[in-house]
C-alpha cells in the first residue's frame, strides 16, 4: 500500500464493479417510472461497498480511537460509573453508557463486530434521517435518490465509526428532520426596515417556498414530538461537546429565517446545555479554560490549523489526499450554490436548506476543536448540501429530467466514486489496525496485570493520537505517553533514558501504522521504521519483548528485585463541586425548565394558544431564568479563581 491508501491495492475488477454499480444506478434513475425497490437495493449495495469494504480486507476494526472508546465502554460495564480524572471525554459519557447498556459487556470479543460494522450501520441510519429531511422539501424522486447517493460518496469525513460524534450526528439529522417536517413555517413577511431583509426580498421576490407545509398532527402528537426533540437534544448534550451547539444554532437560524414555529425551544435547549456544562463538566473546564476559549474568534488560526497545516504535512501522496479532500469539499459547495441558483430560476426559494448549510460555518468562530473544526463544519453541512447538489441536476420537482442532466449525473457519480477511495481511505496506511499490533499490546497487558505504562513516538504535534490499539481494556490501570520521534532513527538514547526513568512496567511500543504515520503523514525518511527498530533492539540495557512485522515492544532490562510503581486507582463517580449557591441553582433549573416547557407546550397546541397565558408564563419564567444565569456565573467565578 502506498501513500494513496486503499486505492493503491484494490484490484481492477473491484474498481470496475464500482463503475458498473454507478452506471446501473444512473440507468435505474433514468427509467420513465422510478422503481424504489431497485434504487433502494442499489443504494444499500453502494453503502456496503464504500463503507464496508474494510470489513472484508482488514481483520481488525479501523481507527485507534475506536479502541479507546471500547475501553470506555469496558470501564463503565465493569464499574458502573465514570472516572473524570482519566480523560475529558468522561464528562460526556452518555454514548459510552448507552453502549454498555445495549451490549451488556465491554469485552473486546463482544464489541469487535460492532466496532467493525459501525460505519455501515451508521450510514444506513443517516440515510433514513436524511430521507426524513427530504420529505419536507419540494423535490422530485430522482433528486431524492441522487441526494442519498451523493451523501454516501461525499461522506469521507470518517466520523461514522463507533464514537459519540457518529452517534450524535444521527441525533442531529433526526432532530432537524422533525423540526422541518412538523414545525415548519412558510411565513414570507419581511421587515422592510432591515437592509439584509430588503436584499433577501429583492433576490427571492416572486418565488415560491421550496418547503412543504407542516405535516398534520393533533395537539397531543405535537406535544410528543416536542418532547422527542428535547430528548434528542439531552442525549446529544450528555454525549458530545459540539453537536448540541449546532442543534441550537440550527433552530435559531430557522426561527430567524421564519421557517420554524418553535420560537421558545432555543431557550429550553440553552438552559439544558448551560446546566450540563456548569454542573457535570466542571472537572474539565475548571482546569482547561485556556484551551476552551483561547482560540475563540481566531478564524485565521482555526482555518490554518484545520486546513492549511493538514494539507501541507507529510509526503507528496499524503498531501495529495488532503488536496483531494479540499477539492471535493469545494465541489460540494459549488454544486450546492448552483442548485440554489437553478431552483431560483424555476421560481423556488430553498430557505431551510440555505440556513442548514450556512449555520455550521459559525463553528469556526468558536474554537479550533483540536485542529478538526473544518472537518466538523463539513460534516454538519453535508446532508443539506447534498440535497442542494442533487437539485442542481434536477431542480424542477415536476418535470422529467433531461438526457443532459442524466449524463451529468453519471459523470459526477463515477468521478466521486473513485475519488472516495482517496478522500476516505487515503490515510489507510496508518489508520488500519493489524493483528500483530493487537497481539503485541495484548502481550503487554498480560505482563502488567497491576498497571503499566505505554510509550510511543510521534511528531511534535499537541494532542497527537497514537496509531496503536491501546486502551481497549483496563483504561484506569494502563497509561500512555507521547515522546518526540527523533528525525535520525538511530538517535534513541533519550528514549531509552525516559523508559529507564519510568521504572518497571514501562514499555515502548512501535507499530507499522505508527511508523507509516511518521513516514507518509509527517515527512520522515521512508525507511525510518526499520532503522528505528534496529537501533532500539541494539541499545544497551534494552530488552525486546515482542517483535513481529506489525509491531515491536521494548522495555529496560531491570535488575532483579525492582518492582513496578504501585497502582493508584483513580477517583470514580460523578464529581460535582459545590459553591454556596449551587443548590439554589438546581432549584432555579427545575423551575425554569418547568415553566419554559409548559409555555412551549401551550404554544404548540393551536387550540390552547392563548396569548395571555403565554405572556403570563413568560413573566413567571423571566426572574427564574435570571437567577439561574446568576448562579451559573457564580459557579464559574468561584471555581476558576
Amino acid at each position: 500500500m502506498t501513500g494513496l491508501g486503499l486505492l493503491s491495492v484494490l484490484p481492477f475488477s473491484t474498481l470496475a464493479g464500482l463503475a458498473l454499480l454507478g452506471v446501473g444506478f444512473v440507468g435505474s434513475l433514468s427509467l420513465r417510472r422510478p422503481h424504489a425497490w431497485l434504487l433502494g437495493i442499489q443504494l444499500v449495495i453502494l453503502v456496503l461497498f464504500l463503507h464496508g469494504i474494510t470489513v472484508l480486507v482488514e481483520s481488525e476494526p479501523r481507527f485507534p480511537i475506536t479502541w479507546f472508546h471500547a475501553g470506555f465502554v469496558d470501564f463503565i460495564s465493569r464499574t458502573g460509573t465514570v472516572a473524570t480524572e482519566l480523560d475529558a471525554r468522561w464528562c460526556w459519557p452518555g454514548f459510552f453508557a448507552l453502549a454498555a447498556f445495549w451490549l451488556g459487556s465491554g469485552r473486546l470479543s463482544t464489541l469487535s463486530p460492532v466496532l467493525s460494522l459501525a460505519p455501515v450501520l451508521s450510514n444506513l441510519l443517516y440515510l433514513g434521517a436524511l430521507a426524513l429531511i427530504m420529505s419536507a422539501i419540494k423535490m422530485s424522486l430522482q433528486a431524492r435518490w441522487l441526494a442519498a447517493v451523493l451523501f454516501c460518496l461525499l461522506n469521507w469525513i470518517g466520523q461514522d465509526y463507533f464514537s459519540p460524534q457518529g452517534f450524535t450526528y444521527l441525533l442531529y439529522l433526526v432532530f432537524i428532520g422533525i423540526v422541518v417536517k412538523w414545525f415548519s413555517s412558510l411565513e414570507r413577511t419581511v421587515n422592510r426596515h432591515c437592509k439584509p431583509a430588503r436584499v433577501w426580498h429583492w433576490v427571492w421576490q416572486g418565488s415560491s417556498s421550496g418547503e412543504l407545509p407542516s405535516a398534520p398532527a393533533r395537539p397531543a402528537e405535537r406535544v410528543v414530538l416536542l418532547a422527542i426533540l428535547v430528548g434528542l437534544f439531552c442525549a446529544a448534550t450528555v454525549s458530545h461537546q459540539l453537536t448540541p451547539f449546532v442543534m441550537v444554532m440550527s433552530v435559531v437560524g430557522l426561527i430567524v429565517a421564519r421557517r420554524c414555529t418553535l420560537t421558545g425551544l432555543p431557550t429550553i435547549l440553552i438552559v439544558i446545555l448551560l446546566a450540563w456544562i456548569s454542573y457535570m463538566t466542571e472537572p474539565y473546564w475548571a482546569g482547561h479554560l485556556k484551551d476552551m476559549v483561547g482560540s475563540v474568534g481566531d478564524v485565521s488560526g482555526t482555518v490554518s490549523s484545520s486546513v492549511v497545516a493538514r494539507a501541507s504535512r507529510g509526503s507528496d501522496e499524503h498531501q495529495l489526499v488532503g488536496q483531494a479532500r479540499m477539492l471535493t469539499a469545494g465541489l460540494l459547495v459549488a454544486m450546492a450554490a448552483w442548485g440554489l441558483l437553478r431552483r431560483r430560476r424555476h421560481g423556488i426559494e430553498d430557505r431551510v436548506l440555505l440556513v442548514l448549510v450556512a449555520v455550521p460555518v459559525g463553528l469556526v468562530f468558536m474554537q479550533s476543536y483540536g485542529g478538526e473544526i473544518a472537518f466538523r463544519v463539513y460534516l454538519f453541512m453535508l446532508g443539506p448540501a447534498c440535497i442542494l447538489a442533487a437539485l442542481s441536476f434536477f431542480p424542477d420537482p415536476e418535470s422529467r429530467p433531461t438526457a443532459l442532466a442524466r449524463g451529468g449525473v453519471g459523470l459526477c457519480v463515477l468521478a466521486l466514486s473513485f475519488s472516495f477511495f482517496v478522500t476516505r481511505y487515503g490515510n489507510e496506511q496508518f489508520e488500519q489496525i493489524s493483528d500483530g499490533a493487537v497481539a503485541a499490546v495484548e502481550t503487554v497487558y498480560s505482563l502488567t496485570p497491576n498497571g503499566g505504562r505505554f510509550l510511543f513516538v510521534s511528531p511534535h504535534i499537541p494532542g497527537d493520537t497514537p496509531f496503536i490499539p491501546v486502551g481497549y481494556r483496563d483504561v484506569e490501570r494502563v497509561d500512555w505517553d507521547r515522546l518526540d520521534a527523533p528525525i535520525e532513527p538511530a538517535d534513541v538514547t533519550g528514549l531509552v533514558d525516559v523508559m529507564r526513568e519510568g521504572g518497571p512496567g514501562t514499555y515502548l511500543i512501535t507499530t507499522r501504522s505508527q511508523e507509516n504515520y511518521l513516514t507518509f503523514g509527517s515527512g520522515y525518511p521512508p525507511d525510518w521504521g526499520t532503522q528505528f527498530r534496529r537501533a532500539m533492539a541494539a541499545a544497551p540495557g534494552v530488552r525486546v519483548v515482542v517483535d513481529n512485522p506489525d509491531a515491536s515492544v521494548y522495555t529496560f532490562d531491570w535488575r532483579p528485585g525492582q518492582t513496578p510503581k504501585p497502582f493508584i486507582p483513580p477517583t470514580t463517580g460523578v464529581q460535582i463541586r459545590r459553591t454556596p449557591w449551587t443548590p439554589v441553582g438546581v432549584a432555579f433549573l427545575v423551575m425554569a425548565l418547568s415553566l419554559l416547557g409548559l409555555r412551549e407546550v401551550w404554544r404548540v397546541c393551536p387550540t390552547r394558544n392563548d396569548p395571555r397565558w403565554l405572556r403570563l408564563l413568560t413573566l413567571a419564567a423571566s426572574p427564574v431564568l435570571a437567577g439561574f444565569v446568576l448562579v451559573i456565573a457564580e459557579r464559574f467565578v468561584v471555581l476558576t479563581t
